[in-house]
């Protein structure tokens, strides 16, 4: 597992946790010590959506480095997350179970704010390309279609926390939820227990698996959020997550590369041969 080091605030290096949690990760060093760094024009914002286990996480850390390997800057984070408030939200947030909807929608819009703010127009502004692992469609998703909040005050909310800011690519990664959820360790037999709620298998953590462990048809709901979502834009470019990751990964490429050239990066840098990791991911 990779592990990143940190600054602390007496500028003395210090390691992180060696959990997924090892967001965010800026491939400026990575690209400048390949020959240089490549920044676009107005910089170029992708997010990453889907449900648990729909490979958001590996897919977007393989474009991350792949970019990286080309000498283009990348910064690659993820929702709710990515600055020092985000990581204390998405913890608190991810156990808590006695939590109202209302509540919830309103702590991920704290953490969008501040890596809006923080994060996003600061590395956007010059020339980086941002990778983010969920943004304004999951609170639609999984709040409004899953939970069953009004869309229209999401809406508002999202408005609110991003001054605007809508992504240049949304990646889909589409699946049925009882093939995704195996991936994280769900039960084949999601349907088991009472009121379809799926069980961990022994020896997982229940930490952190809040949104997991939610019903079997509060997963459908979301993806169904997800679906109606992707019909509404040119933004969006949906993919089979059912796939295997390479296969994934060069779906995502030929929808980015159009994109990197039409804000100035060269087209034969792009047609470098590049090394894809594989795995999966959440």
């Amino acid at each position: 597992m990779q592990v990143i080091e940190l600054k602390s605030r007496n500028n003395r290096p210090r390691k992180a946790s060696a959990q997924p949690d090892l967001i965010p990760v800026d491939h400026d060093a990575a690209a400048s010590a390949k020959g240089g760094i490549t920044r676009l024009e107005n910089g170029l914002f992708i997010t990453f959506e889907g449900g648990e286990g729909a490979g958001k996480t590996t897919q977007a850390s393989r474009l991350a480095d792949r970019l990286a390997d080309l000498g283009i800057e990348v910064h690659n984070t993820r929702e709710p997350g990515g600055t020092q408030l985000g990581e204390q939200i998405r913890t608190w947030v991810k156990r808590e179970s006695d939590i109202s909807t209302v509540a919830e929608t309103l702590l991920f819009a704290a953490a969008r704010a501040q890596l809006v703010s923080t994060v996003l127009k600061p590395k956007l502004s010059r020339g980086s390309v941002v990778i983010v692992d969920r943004f304004i469609d999951s609170t639609v998703a999984y709040q409004g279609y899953g939970r069953g909040m009004n869309i229209g005050q999401i809406e508002t909310i999202n408005q609110i926390a991003t001054g605007g800011i809508v992504p240049d690519l949304t990646v889909f990664l589409n699946a049925e939820p009882e093939a995704i959820l195996d991936r994280i360790q769900i039960t084949g037999s999601l349907f088991n227990g009472s009121a379809d709620t799926p069980r961990l298998r022994k020896g997982d953590s229940e930490d952190g698996r809040r949104f997991e462990r939610e019903p079997i048809s509060f997963h459908k709901k979301v993806r169904e959020g997800y679906r109606q979502l992707s019909r509404e834009g040119q933004r969006w470019s949906v993919i089979r997550a059912d796939q295997a990751p390479h296969r994934v990964a060069d779906a995502i490429w030929k929808r980015v590369r159009p994109l990197l050239v039409e804000r100035g990066v060269d087209a034969e840098l792009l047609t470098r041969k590049q090394g894809v990791q594989s795995g999966t991911g959440s």
